[in-house]
């Protein structure tokens, strides 16, 4: 689950001040990233890792090994299906992501409460993980 999080945040382009207030260690690493002050090498997980050099423009959604990730990936660079996705969750963030789906299809109440923060019909102090409420609050900055 905390996982499918982090790529859902890394794969939406938070980047804002306040990521020391971000407990887990990856996710602090790749808002560091994000914000120029970091390196993708300082990233532990392999899949936020592989994520970030292919945001960053040096890698490639094959090198993710987690086959949701590594296809929602694809559709980020416009070389996919939402719908080929097996997590429903993530299918459905991919949804609302290309436009083609609502936030209320997303089961895990703080994925769904990121997602309505995200699209500007929500706030984040519902979400319950301190980690993801932070990063929601960056989001909406």
């Amino acid at each position: 689950m905390r996982l499918f999080l982090v790529m859902l945040l890394a794969l939406s382009g938070f980047a804002h001040a306040g990521c020391g207030s971000i407990n887990n260690d990856d996710q602090r690493a790749y808002c560091y990233v994000k914000e120029g002050n970091g390196s993708c090498a300082s990233i532990k997980d392999d899949d936020l890792r592989a994520t970030c050099y292919v945001e960053a423009g040096n890698g490639s959604c094959a090198s993710i090994r987690d086959d949701d990730k590594r296809k929602y990936c694809y559709v980020k660079e416009g070389n996919g299906s939402c719908a080929s996705i097996n997590n429903d969750d993530l299918r459905n963030a991919c949804y609302v992501e290309t436009g083609n789906g609502s936030c209320a299809s997303i089961r895990d109440d703080d994925q769904r409460y990121l997602c309505y923060a995200k699209t500007g019909n929500g706030s984040c102090g519902s979400i319950k993980n301190d980690d993801m409420r932070r990063q929601c609050e960056m989001v909406k900055r």
